[in-house]
């Protein structure tokens, strides 16, 4: 068996490996970017389970005097069998910092 060079071939693999570290480095600095802009996500501090809401705290509010505080966080949930359907609301997303008012409606069917 003959092996034959072929001119090019160790620019194209330097060429390769290059692009591969430019498209990392655009990569790890969106990530950054999205970072600073969004935030880092906190740790889930849910500890009063409500269903499958999981809220901060028990119950203190409806979910519609909820809905109207600024910067709310929403969300919809089932048991995954399908028969408990739950909205879930806290005023404040982003941990369960004190002062946070949790609610949360669920119903079957």
């Amino acid at each position: 068996m003959r092996f034959i060079k072929r001119a090019g071939v160790a620019g194209e693999e330097r060429s390769r490996v290059g692009r591969r570290r430019f498209m990392t480095g655009v990569g790890a600095s969106g990530l950054a970017t999205a970072a600073v802009v969004f935030g880092r996500p906190g740790e889930a501090l849910a500890s009063y389970p409500l269903n499958c809401c999981n809220l901060c705290f028990a119950p203190s509010i409806s979910v519609s005097a909820c809905k109207g505080y600024s910067g709310h966080y929403l969300w919809r949930c089932d048991n995954g069998a399908g028969t408990i359907h739950c909205e879930c609301c806290e005023t404040k997303s982003g941990g369960c910092p004190s002062g946070v008012k949790s609610a949360g409606n669920c119903s079957y069917g």
